[in-house]
């Protein structure tokens, strides 16, 4: 039981770096509270600054990461990849070629990290074979109490 609980508090601790990190970067870019585009619609997230990538990054590979499962890190990833401004557009066949998984399993992992807010979807195409856009980030605030504590190995 300690050891969760330090694994809290270390991540706890890297969440309240990377905010720092965020602000600092904003502040530099002088973006602070400025920012006033509106919203495009009701699950739209902020646009994405430039940085911003690497700091995406390292919150998903600090934070988040440890409490995902291999498949739903591997198909998170390949979605970074592809994503430009916080939203990819991709098939899940292309997910799941890029995860090396089946394409089931990929379809199962999406859902997962839907329903986690790790991404969200924009538009889902209705066209077998057609790309569907989702927004992607790694907000700890936005995911972090709908994810397992630790993952069990399998």
């Amino acid at each position: 039981m300690d050891e969760v609980t330090d694994l809290d508090r270390r991540q706890a601790e890297r969440v309240a770096q990377l905010k720092r990190a965020s602000v600092e970067h904003a502040a530099a870019e002088g973006q602070g509270a400025t920012d006033t585009a509106p919203a495009a619609d009701a699950t739209a997230q902020p646009a994405a600054r430039k940085g911003d990538r690497w700091i995406t990054f390292n919150t998903f590979m600090d934070v988040i990461a440890p409490r995902l499962t291999l498949a739903e890190r591997a198909v998170w990833l390949v979605m970074f990849r592809h994503a430009r401004d916080g939203k990819c557009e991709t098939t899940v066949r292309m997910l799941a070629n890029g995860a090396a998984v089946s394409r089931s399993t990929a379809e199962i992992v999406l859902r997962r990290l839907e329903a986690s807010g790790l991404v969200w979807a924009i538009w889902k195409s209705r066209d077998k074979g057609k790309p569907s856009k989702y927004g992607i980030h790694a907000h700890p605030d936005r995911c972090l109490h709908r994810l397992p504590t630790k993952v069990e190995p399998s």
